[in-house]
């Protein structure tokens, strides 16, 4: 199914990032010369034994043998899956002291959330996630301690940023105005133009007479106006348009339209040929709170944004 590719590509996350000194090393021979088990890798006080590398190894294993054919090729792919588990592993581990020193975990129920958000992403049910897992080789159980570890991951890096990160009243409005211009797109509009022709007046002709409109506007009413200078046959409507949906109206028109609240007016700005001004005369009520309510909401998207 299209959701399995997805869903496989969760299940073997990309690695982390941090450094780390993988000692490689075997431990000594007793006695009588037998070896009780393999330390590929120790990180502080802690040993990474080869059995430990060899069941996080399983589901990949499992993807190579499916997938690769025998010989060169395929003893080259395990040596890659071996190589890539246990860096990491030791990510992992300096992951784990990290967060112990920050006192950060990551409870059963994160772990569930987090189980139902695959879930969803992925258009699946729980059950159906945890049967396509372990398909993959991957116990229901391996699997939620795998989703434990990237939550610990995800949180850790959360607090490691906190610090770091500013939001301040610009970054509020500009987040509040794109939701808005957003929501305006799907908001049936009434505007009103004005048209100035390219091909009559040649383009810096054009720009002079829009220019010249724009001015008068700020002392005559736009209707007037329109019905004066526009050469667009809205004029004996005073440039006023039917209603309808931005994107039914001309692409130039709509996008300037977007940044408008009812009754304001735009700059003149070029349109093919024609210069052109644009004055929202009603549109379709918001269903977005005020700014002032929505500044919580703003502040943990803008937030995830900066962190991301």
């Amino acid at each position: 199914m299209a959701a399995r590719t997805t869903l496989q590509r969760f299940l073997a996350p990309a690695l982390l990032g941090a450094a780390c000194v993988a000692t490689l090393a075997s431990v000594a021979p007793r006695a009588r010369a037998t070896v009780v088990e393999r330390i590929v890798a120790t990180v502080g006080d802690r040993a990474i034994l080869l059995s430990d590398l060899k069941r996080r190894a399983e589901p990949f294993m499992l993807q190579v043998q499916q997938s690769v054919p025998g010989g060169a090729q395929r003893n080259a792919a395990i040596s890659q899956v071996y190589k890539a588990v246990l860096q990491k592993i030791v990510d992992e581990e300096l992951m784990e002291k990290a967060a112990q020193q920050a006192k950060v975990t990551i409870s059963a129920t994160e772990i569930d959330e987090a189980l139902k958000r695959v879930a969803q992403q992925n258009k699946l049910t729980v059950e159906q996630v945890v049967a396509e897992a372990e398909r993959a080789g991957m116990a229901e159980s391996k699997y939620r301690e795998e989703l434990r570890r990237q939550l610990l991951e995800a949180k850790l890096l959360n607090v490691r940023l906190q610090g770091r990160i500013r939001i301040t009243e610009e970054d509020l409005r500009a987040a509040y105005q794109k939701i808005e211009q957003e929501e305006r797109g799907q908001l049936a509009v009434r505007v009103a133009v004005i048209v100035i022709h390219g091909s009559s007046h040649g383009a810096d002709g054009a720009r002079k007479l829009a220019s010249d409109a724009a001015a008068r506007l700020g002392r005559e009413d736009f209707a007037s106006v329109a019905r004066l200078v526009s050469e667009d046959p809205s004029r004996v409507n005073g440039g006023a348009l039917n209603k309808a949906q931005p994107q039914t109206l001309p692409p130039d028109i709509a996008r300037n339209s977007l940044s408008l609240a009812v009754g304001q007016v735009s700059q003149p700005f070029r349109s093919g040929q024609d210069f052109v001004i644009v004055k929202v005369l009603e549109r379709d009520p918001s269903n977005l709170p005020d700014f002032e309510s929505a500044k919580r909401e703003l502040g943990e998207r803008v937030y995830m944004d900066k962190m991301a």
